[in-house]
């Protein structure tokens, strides 16, 4: 009996064995990987829009109706007193602090003209009348008063930051010594106070 060899099968046909293994690894990873894909859960909350945001203000006025003093002919001992409302209307906590600009003078009267500032209520413009003292911001020369700048500035006001507003009262006296060099004869001095606030 003749035996029959069984065939080889081609290399091309071996080929496509290959091929069409690889074939069919390629398309389970790819199953695999979709199926891992697929198997993932998500999921977000609602959008929620950022609140509107603004800044807070510092504002301040004062009920000034015009030069505070205006002296003219000023002798030894002769005095005066005059007082000014400021008015914090910010929605900010603020330090108020006052100070001077514009100083000048002859004849060396800012050293000897005397400031006495003090911080309280009641009165208002020119008009000192129901004033009460808090604190005092200021007792010495005209020329030793701070200028310039809110760092160097006197008082110890501090707001809440309260837009309805927060007034404090000023009384400021000048007087001339009697004990005055005669120096000072036909000298002049001039200021402008200055209130200025900054926030925290």
């Amino acid at each position: 009996m003749t035996r029959v060899r069984p065939r080889r099968p081609s290399r091309r046909a071996a080929r496509r064995g290959v091929v069409v293994s690889a074939a069919g690894a390629l398309a389970l990873a790819t199953a695999l990987v979709w199926q891992s894909a697929y198997a993932g859960f998500t999921d977000t909350t609602a959008a929620v829009p950022l609140p509107t945001v603004t800044t807070g203000t510092v504002a301040l006025s004062d009920d000034a109706g015009g030069t505070l003093f205006t002296v003219s002919g000023l002798k030894r001992g002769d005095s005066g007193t005059r007082c000014i409302s400021v008015t914090s209307t910010g929605t900010v906590p603020a330090g108020i602090r006052m100070y001077a600009t514009g100083r000048s003078d002859t004849n060396g009267l800012a050293s000897a003209l005397r400031l006495t500032v003090r911080i309280g209520t009641g009165g208002g413009y020119a008009d000192c009348a129901g004033f009460r003292s808090n604190a005092s911001v200021y007792d010495g020369t005209l020329a030793a008063f701070p200028t310039d700048r809110w760092a160097d500035g006197l008082g110890t006001w501090t707001t809440s930051g309260d837009p309805a507003g927060e007034q404090r009262t000023y009384e400021i006296t000048y007087s001339l010594p009697v004990n005055t060099q005669g120096t000072v004869q036909s000298g002049s001095a001039t200021v402008t106070f200055v209130w200025e606030a900054q926030s925290r």
